[in-house]
């Protein structure tokens, strides 16, 4: 097989390491857990759970839509993508929010690889061309939904909880259940998902290329995470340190951003797309 776009070999080979580093850290998370973890037993759970679904499907995932990108799929180019800002998503949370351990390194690796991996490779992709080629009333409405759901929620719950100690003076359970110092996640969440969740409903309503494009790769990588959030809640509950109460709205979402993925999968055109 012979790579179609050399000006990307750079993203490609990050990809791949970024792979590796991905089912190394996964693959020990779920076989060595005790081994690995440091954290308290229901954050270590929910490691676990996220492990098993990121060694199962999100590697796999990852893999195929690289070597779908490299034939010049318009599809692979966004599965790629998608796949690539999930793995930097998801790391970025366990490189400052696991407990040192063996593994530090590689989580910071799993974190920038696909960091820099998008770096390279978005300067030298048609972007507005690869938005252009995606259509379908279906799919612009759903793709608003789920975007716009996701934004919403998690924007209005994340604030509403931090302003809530601005009256009550009292660290809000999340934190407290973590045993984190802060609230690692509602940072995260709120720089790296809330906005660009925003802009993807803002600009599809608008009809903008590039807010196709920004649903596409973000259902894609959402729907994983939500998947392993589910996953993770099904783990808690099966150790029995914790409840796992929020299954039903990861699965709800996970769906929602699997339908998203299809419908906007769906009305992909290879005319338009530089390859």
């Amino acid at each position: 097989m012979s790579v179609r776009r050399p000006g990307l070999r750079a993203a490609y080979l990050l990809t791949a390491a970024t792979a590796a580093t991905m089912t190394a850290v996964s693959a020990v998370g779920v076989f060595a857990t005790d081994w690995l973890y440091r954290d308290n037993a229901l954050v270590t759970a929910t490691f676990r759970g996220q492990d098993m679904v990121t060694l199962v499907v999100a590697v796999p995932l990852l893999l195929v839509g690289l070597l779908w990108e490299m034939w010049g799929s318009p599809r692979g180019r966004v599965l790629w993508l998608g796949m690539l800002f999930y793995s930097m998503y998801g790391y970025l949370f366990y490189a400052v929010a696991a407990a040192f351990n063996q593994f530090f390194l590689l989580y910071v690796a799993s974190f920038g690889l696909p960091l820099y991996a998008l770096l390279f490779s978005v300067p030298r992709l048609d972007l507005t061309g690869l938005g252009g080629s995606m259509s379908g009333r279906a799919a612009r409405v759903v793709a608003i939904i789920y975007t716009s759901t996701v934004a919403i929620g998690l924007g209005l719950l994340w604030v509403g909880i931090s302003l809530s100690y601005l009256i009550t003076d009292d660290v809000p359970p999340p934190i407290v259940d973590s045993g984190h110092p802060t609230g690692v996640v509602f940072a995260i969440d709120l720089v790296f998902l809330v906005p660009p969740m925003l802009l993807a409903a803002l600009w599809l309503a608008r009809r903008r290329a590039l807010g196709w494009l920004l649903a596409g790769i973000l259902s894609v990588g959402g729907s994983v995470y939500t998947l392993t959030l589910a996953s993770a809640s099904v783990e808690v509950a099966r150790q029995k340190v914790g409840v796992g109460s929020e299954l039903p709205i990861w699965a709800g979402l996970t769906m929602l951003g699997t339908v998203t993925v299809a419908l906007l999968f769906a009305g992909i055109r290879r005319t338009g797309v530089a390859t």
